[in-house]
């Protein structure tokens, strides 16, 4: 029987920077892009396109990034029917692989928060993406001391939700998912009944990015330590 609140926490953009990186990644991208005859719009808009295509089928790997970057260059030169260079080639590959153990650089109130909430809530993390680079981004950041568990899915959706809320034998009411994607975290978190917390990012990916379902039934925070407030007598509940 659940004894107290559980909060069930997104990672990438909740916790720590992510999407920053791969967005320096595919504006350098555009920018090399460019100095080859192309747009850096048309660039950008090409890359979007091979990751909708791309994710469905080999996931979030960093690697596969880099490959999704490669592939756009090529579908830029077969669109104007212009040989593919190597060294082009190589050089989209590698400005890809930065995004390959980017440092991890906590948001501002995250380990106060968490040190605060810890043992006052049940923290548990669901994040979805490759399990070793995300367990190693974990590991790095410092934070895995604070969770009762640590979930990393290929995806998020209410089924995932509903699983935990069995695992753990939690009750919807007492349970809350807290991140910063309307699609992965706040939508799944609706539907499967338990509390929404949502945290925007500024930079939140655009494939996480669609209307909230019921807005009226979700608590918006402007920062991760308003958690703290927002749950100051959960120990208590």
């Amino acid at each position: 029987m659940q004894l107290k609140p559980t909060l069930i926490v997104d990672a990438d953009d909740t916790l720590w920077e992510n999407n920053i990186y791969y967005e320096r990644a595919i504006a350098a991208f555009a920018e090399l892009m460019e100095t080859q005859g192309f747009g850096r719009e048309e660039a950008e808009s090409m890359v979007d396109v091979v990751e909708r295509e791309r994710i469905p089928l080999v996931g979030y790997a960093p690697e596969e990034f880099a490959r999704s970057l490669d592939i756009a260059y090529r579908r830029l030169c077969e669109e104007y029917a212009r040989p593919v260079e190597k060294e082009v080639s190589e050089a989209v590959r590698e400005i890809g692989r930065a995004v390959i153990e980017y440092p991890i650089m906590l948001l501002e109130g995250v380990m106060e928060t968490l040190t605060q909430l810890h043992g006052r809530c049940r923290l548990l993390l669901l994040t979805k993406g490759d399990r070793e680079v995300q367990e190693d981004k974990l590991a790095r950041s410092g934070l895995a001391r604070f969770f009762e568990g640590v979930h990393v899915v290929s995806e998020k959706d209410a089924d995932v939700i509903r699983d935990l809320l069995a695992r753990y034998e939690l009750r919807p009411e007492e349970t809350w998912m807290v991140g910063n994607s309307p699609r992965s975290d706040i939508n799944p978190a609706l539907e499967a009944g338990i509390g929404a917390v949502y945290v925007p990012h500024p930079n939140t990916w655009t494939l996480e990015v669609e209307d909230i379902a019921e807005p009226g039934n979700v608590a918006v925070l402007s920062r991760f330590g308003e958690l703290v407030t927002l749950f100051n007598e959960c120990g208590e509940r």
